[in-house]
């Protein structure tokens, strides 16, 4: 039952993409207005009325976080080990961090939590998207912007003042204190980013369109490789030495970190020009590939 769950979840995200890739194919879209409206309308709106409403485990916040933060770090330093061994270039080592450190745990993870794991499951998933929301606000803008001609400072000075940056940090603030958001606020948020999935897909979509795979095949397979494999395998060390073997933190969060590349990476690749071809390629192939390995995992769980 549990197969048949997630082909309905990933089945959506498909049917999206192709939609984006007709009108790609057949319409002159302009790529980064649209991009543009996600980055500073719909997907901020979409991270404030997450975090907001969600149902935060302050508790347990403590562990997860650190969980996020190591995971991030150890592999950000395989990256590093690689783009030294291989000879990567800056850009190279950069946009493969986008392809493959940042997985999709919210519209994709979430909904396979639900189905495996039900509501105790999503509790503990949820801090974990925030994390990784605010990770790919921070960590993720700094390698979409990470040009060698641009100053560390500058870098800085960019994720502070990005949308997406300030709206998850002042939804923590308010839903740590306590503070209640104004019913009108919170229904505009909801609505606006109920568009940010749809129309993020669509454009991903559209980037496809423009894209030839073969001059980027090998990039493509081994994101893909690092994302559905490496990732989850470091995800799984770190967790064994958190947690309790077996325990349901560990099945939540090792399954949320083996989803395929978050779709919000491509919209910094374009906004940052960091090769968004190369990033909506590989999120495209490992989304296709978790067809077959987040079931697996499911299985061995």
């Amino acid at each position: 039952m549990i197969v048949s769950e997630i082909i309905n979840v990933i089945l959506p995200v498909f049917v999206l993409l192709g939609i984006g890739f007709f009108v790609g194919k057949f319409m002159d879209i302009e790529k980064k207005p649209v991009s543009d409206l996600c980055i500073y309308v719909f997907s901020p709106a979409l991270f404030f009325h997450s975090v907001t409403t969600s149902s935060l485990d302050l508790g347990d916040l403590g562990r997860i976080v650190l969980f996020a933060v190591l995971l991030f770090v150890l592999f950000a330093g395989l990256i590093t080990f690689l783009g030294f061994v291989f000879g990567w270039d800056l850009s190279y080592r950069n946009t493969m961090m986008l392809a493959s450190a940042f997985p999709n745990t919210g519209n994709y993870g979430l909904p396979i939590v639900l189905f495996a794991f039900g509501d105790e499951g999503m509790a503990i998933a949820i801090i974990y998207v925030v994390m990784q929301s605010l990770l790919m606000n921070s960590a993720g803008i700094y390698y979409a912007s990470n040009h060698a001609d641009v100053s560390k400072t500058a870098i800085f000075i960019t994720i502070i003042r990005m949308p997406g940056f300030i709206a998850i940090a002042i939804g923590l603030i308010l839903k740590i204190t306590g503070i209640a958001v104004p019913e009108a606020l919170g229904n505009a948020t909801g609505l606006l980013g109920q568009a940010a999935v749809p129309v993020l897909l669509t454009l991903l979509g559209i980037t496809l369109a423009s894209i030839q795979i073969k001059t980027v095949l090998k990039f493509i397979g081994t994101a893909a490789v690092l994302k559905l494999i490496a990732f989850p395998a470091i995800a799984f060390v770190l967790l064994a030495w958190l947690y309790p073997s077996g325990s349901l933190e560990v099945k939540v969060l090792l399954v949320s970190a083996a989803t395929p590349a978050a779709a919000t990476t491509t919209l910094l690749a374009i906004k940052f020009n960091m090769n968004p071809d190369m990033v909506s390629s590989a999120m495209f192939v490992s989304t296709l590939a978790s067809i077959i390995t987040i079931p697996v995992l499911l299985l061995v769980l």
